[in-house]
């Protein structure tokens, strides 16, 4: 009986230290499990901030792609065109009739300015520089006003995509005076490419710049000759 008594008490010290065994492995189990939670909760946020930064990336990308260019020049303007005057003086009407010849469309407007500017389908804005000093004084505006609005809108042009060309076409009659080179030292600099005729360049003031700033120039015989130059589309 005795020996039953002991036989028993040693299988249920047995039976405790395999018990006490199998806790201690489970504990074990416990402490691997609340590690690695942790672990994937950490990567999970890493990989949500990786694709936050990547989509503004994107966009900023796409919206850089979609911003609107000027053609390269192929050695012609190509219209539709809009045309205006730095100055009030006639050479847009006589480039708007050029345009006419060879069937571009073209819009010739002396008041145009950034708020009323409507790119539409155009693909060039031309400018015409040299003053008149009776178009400004029946337009009741000055050189000042002039070179103000012409900036304007060749700003809103340029962030349309449109070409934008300076171009001087009525001779040395519109380069007397104060006001016509004040014109023309304000369109320059913002023009794409260079239009001119013969006449206007003959101490080669419009060359020489183009040559410098590495911009393209027109230069034909007359106004009437720009047609050569000039595309329809």
């Amino acid at each position: 009986m005795k020996n039953q008594k002991k036989l028993i008490a040693s299988l249920l010290a047995l039976a405790m230290m395999l018990g006490l065994a199998a806790c201690s492995g489970g504990s074990t189990d416990g402490s691997t499990t609340p590690s690695t939670a942790p672990s994937t909760e950490s990567t999970a946020p890493a990989d949500d901030g990786a694709d936050e930064s990547t989509a503004p990336a994107d966009d900023d990308s796409t919206g850089g792609s979609t911003a609107a260019t000027p053609a390269e020049f192929d050695g012609k303007v190509h219209g539709p065109f809009i045309m205006t005057t730095c100055g009030q003086s006639t050479g847009s009407v006589m480039l708007h009739m050029v345009a006419g010849q060879i069937g571009a469309t073209s819009t010739d407007d002396h008041e145009l300015s950034a708020d009323t500017f409507d790119p539409g389908d155009a693909k060039t804005l031309i400018v015409t520089t040299g003053t008149s000093g009776k178009g400004m004084g029946a337009a009741g505006t000055d050189v000042d006003d002039e070179i103000a609005r012409c900036t304007a809108v060749i700003e809103a042009a340029r962030e349309a995509g449109l070409t934008i060309v300076c171009a001087h076409v009525e001779g040395m009659s519109r380069r007397t005076d104060a006001n016509d080179q004040a014109s023309i030292d304000a369109i320059l600099p913002l023009a794409d490419v260079i239009m001119v005729v013969e006449e206007s360049d003959s101490d080669g003031l419009f060359s020489d710049y183009a040559a410098e700033n590495d911009i393209p120039i027109i230069i034909a015989k007359d106004a009437l000759g720009m047609s050569e130059y000039m595309a329809a589309e």
